[in-house]
């Protein structure tokens, strides 16, 4: 059975007051506004209210768009550099966090190897958080978050952040 999953788009939080960065995984609450990002393939952005979802953190919440931003009173994001990155959805998608199976977690991986910013380079995997969630309600992952490095080069890591994919029947897919 193949369900049509949610339209998503990408956006950013973008806390109210400037936070120091940390090198380590630190979630906490600020006020802020996610700017939404135009979509790659020309769709059209949202409107109206929508779900602002962050899988990595545990965050759900439903709010307006004024124009290509959300006003947020509180939202849970992480310092780290490159973790402000949230999932877009329509307002009302039942959202379930779940964990990725060992199988969602090998094709998730294989996805990205794949992207040129990463340059087929299996080390630029190492240490990678996977968060997901589930919107049709059979308990497996349907869209997914990562952290981690997001673009490799000279040998090394350049710089962290994340990659959302959104499975479509087995198969993965980067969305942008």
């Amino acid at each position: 059975m193949s369900v049509l999953l949610a339209v998503a788009w990408l956006g950013v939080f973008r806390p109210a007051e400037k936070l120091a960065p940390s090198e380590t995984r630190a979630v906490v609450g600020r006020a802020g506004e996610v700017i939404v990002l135009t979509p790659s393939d020309g769709s059209p952005a949202p409107t109206g209210e929508v779900a602002v979802v962050q899988p990595l953190t545990g965050m759900n919440i439903v709010a307006p768009l004024t124009g290509n931003k959300i006003a947020l009173p509180l939202f849970a994001i992480d310092r780290r550099e490159g973790a402000d990155a949230v999932l877009l959805l329509p307002a009302a998608t039942v959202v379930r966090f779940v964990t990725p199976s060992a199988a969602d977690d090998k094709a998730i991986k294989a996805v990205l190897i794949k992207d040129d910013v990463l340059s087929g380079v299996k080390r630029s995997l190492v240490g990678i958080e996977i968060g997901a969630i589930d919107i049709d309600g059979d308990g497996k992952a349907d869209y997914a978050v990562t952290y981690g490095c997001n673009a490799w080069g000279d040998g090394q890591c350049q710089s962290h952040g994340a990659f959302f994919l959104v499975r479509t029947g087995a198969i993965w897919k980067e969305l942008q």
